[in-house]
């Protein structure tokens, strides 16, 4: 699957350069954050439906998501500057393994979490989960 996405992204780069089209605007409309790190993650200001905007590039656990922010990307800057806790809607799977969202600090899936597979396509978070991300973890 991933593998499919690659191609396609190289594909659309490669007729968009070719034709000479490239601009600003265009070319972060195929951009993903996270694309040249084999061990990451990439949590989304935005869902799918809004263009995904500012990201946060995780490569490690994190057991409570305070202190951090987003960043500008390759998908925008909406949502540059905010808090990742409790600020993420979609998240993009770089890494071969599972990676957890929870809910809670602390690794704590009492109330809620989901698991996003191994090089999944970015994917919006669950209701619970929209804007109510605490921590996060490699598995």
């Amino acid at each position: 699957m991933r593998l499919r996405k690659l191609i396609a992204a190289a594909g659309i780069a490669t007729t968009v350069a070719g034709f000479g089209l490239v601009n600003a605007g265009e070319a972060s409309a195929f951009g993903a954050d996270c694309q040249h790190n084999s061990h990451a993650i990439c949590l989304y200001y935005n869902s799918s439906a809004y263009g995904y905007g500012a990201y946060f590039k995780q490569t490690d656990n994190i057991s409570d998501y305070s202190g951090y922010t987003f960043s500008s990307g390759l998908n925008g800057s909406a949502g540059a500057g905010s808090a990742v806790k409790n600020g993420a809607a979609a998240i993009d799977s770089w890494y071969g393994g599972n990676f957890v969202v929870y809910y809670n600090s602390g690794y704590n899936c009492s109330y809620a979490c989901q698991t996003i597979s191994g090089y999944a396509p970015v994917t919006d978070l669950n209701g619970s989960l929209k804007n109510n991300n605490a921590s996060g973890s490699f598995n």
